[in-house]
């Protein structure tokens, strides 16, 4: 209920900030779902969703339809899973693997806390951790948890970085609480990188945290090139962070990066407005039939950007599985 409800005012604050509020995405369906979207707009539509808990009872949708697409490359739901439970460890655990359901979720076992982080100013938590077993380095940025969280999430005017990849901005509110723990968070896995080289390097969030990571990534990726190989990115609900330069450097980085979204949940599609940033990596959308498709770079439209924004719902942002 707590993510629920503060997930509600940001969508809010976004709308009202916004020049312009329409709530149809920018990509009009061109799929079987093209002559049932409901054509919404305004933000009392947006306020008549959130309240009702964004039902997905409008949605008519033909998932066999959706699922004969050619898809991206397909993962096991369970990898999925896993990295959703360590997403979801960054909202409750601190110095040690010690907390509820995420941290006995299957996998986890064995899992140690390396270097752990809460900055109080403009805040930024996470965590990185190691998995001997899976031969793994985990770094997990927490998702939107207080109100320094939410005054970052509204901050959405670009910023120009980083400066080694041409034309390349980010929004600003997702960067400067990462900026405000990267030194140390960069460091401490280049250390870990070095002791454990066979270790591949998993980054990991929910929401805000999913961002948080993508930017890690991007950090990580241009100042130690050779590490590339060795970095996956997972993320959850995550809302688009950066412009079309940023999305082809992440793309062209040609490693496993997958982001989940639970049916309906509205965060991904934020902002609605004109700001120019997109998606990049594989969407694995899990339909309201509970499967789960794959849709590569560039052509999202038989995912979650086949739904009309009457399906988009706050409450599908915090029931993803595993988190």
């Amino acid at each position: 209920m707590r993510v629920i409800l503060s997930f509600a005012v940001i969508c809010i604050a976004i709308l009202v900030g916004s020049s312009s509020c329409s709530l149809i995405p920018n990509t009009t369906p061109k799929d079987v779902l093209a002559d049932k979207v409901v054509k919404r707009s305004g933000l009392l539509d947006l306020l008549q969703w959130i309240l009702t808990g964004g039902s997905s009872n409008t949605v008519d949708t033909d998932i066999r339809n959706i699922l004969s697409w050619p898809s991206a490359p397909a993962i096991p739901q369970e990898t999925l899973d896993l990295y959703a439970a360590y997403s979801g460890a960054a909202y409750n655990i601190s110095t040690s693997w010690s907390c509820s359901a995420e941290c006995q979720h299957p996998g986890t076992e064995g899992t140690v806390i390396m270097y752990h982080w809460d900055t109080p100013v403009i805040t930024s938590t996470g965590y990185i951790a190691i998995n001997n077993n899976k031969k793994t380095i985990i770094v997990a940025f927490r998702g939107s948890n207080e109100p320094g969280d939410w005054a970052e999430d509204f901050a959405l005017e670009p910023a120009n970085w980083p400066d080694n990849i041409s034309g390349s901005s980010v929004v600003s509110g997702f960067l400067s609480g990462y900026l405000i723990a990267s030194t140390q968070v960069v460091q401490t896995v280049v250390t870990l990188s070095k002791k454990f080289p066979d270790y591949t390097i998993v980054a990991t969030g929910h929401s805000l945290g999913g961002a948080r990571a993508s930017l890690f990534v991007a950090d990580l990726t241009t100042k130690y090139s050779s590490l590339a190989p060795r970095v996956q990115l997972f993320t959850y609900g995550q809302a688009k962070c950066g412009n079309q330069a940023f999305a082809q450097y992440m793309d062209n980085l040609g490693i496993p990066i997958y982001r989940e979204i639970n049916k309906g949940d509205l965060a991904p599609h934020l902002p609605f407005d004109n700001r120019p940033y997109v998606h990049f990596g594989t969407e694995a959308w899990v339909t309201f039939s509970d499967e789960t498709v794959f849709c590569k770079s560039g052509d999202y439209s038989r995912c979650s950007a086949s739904l009309s924004p009457a399906a988009y719902s706050i409450a599908d942002h915090s029931t993803y599985k595993g988190l």
